[in-house]
């Protein structure tokens, strides 16, 4: 199948089929609740976001790389580890002093509560809790 609109085409033809899409392509394929730890938990925005505040944060980065190792195999209450993570990467120094606020601009809309509003109407994405979203400020903080 040709990217995601493939699977989901080819899932949505198939008699019996299974396939993996983002849920922003899932449209009306039905999901899996998926166990972790003693039940079993449905797909939704908050239950994915849940799982990457559950995930620490990736060994021996420098204070502006935020990437999480994703911890597929948690007990905790309540996440759905079957997740795919977008980053915003960008630079902390910039040779051209007018593109460094250009990119904290556009780094601080992704990030903030209007910015992740928009993300999930227009792509599904689900959103990032307060507590990452501090950490994600701190990080834009340190572009000059």
């Amino acid at each position: 199948a040709q990217g995601t609109s493939g699977v989901v085409a080819a899932v949505k033809g198939g008699q019996g089929t299974i396939g993996y899409a983002d849920a922003s392509q899932a449209g009306t394929l039905g999901t899996v609740a998926v166990g972790v730890g003693d039940e079993f938990v449905p797909y939704s925005p908050e239950a994915a976001a849940a799982v990457v505040d559950a995930s620490p944060l990736e060994a021996d980065r420098t204070a502006g790389d935020l990437a999480i190792k994703i911890d597929r195999t948690t007990e905790e209450a309540g996440v759905y580890p079957i997740i795919l993570i977008s980053y915003l990467i960008g630079c902390e120094n910039y040779a051209d002093e007018a593109i460094a606020p250009l990119v904290k601009g556009f780094f601080e809309y992704a990030v903030s509560a209007e910015g992740q509003d928009a993300a999930a109407a227009s792509a599904g994405s689900a959103p990032i809790s307060s507590g990452l979203r501090t950490k994600a400020e701190a990080a834009i903080a340190l572009i000059k």
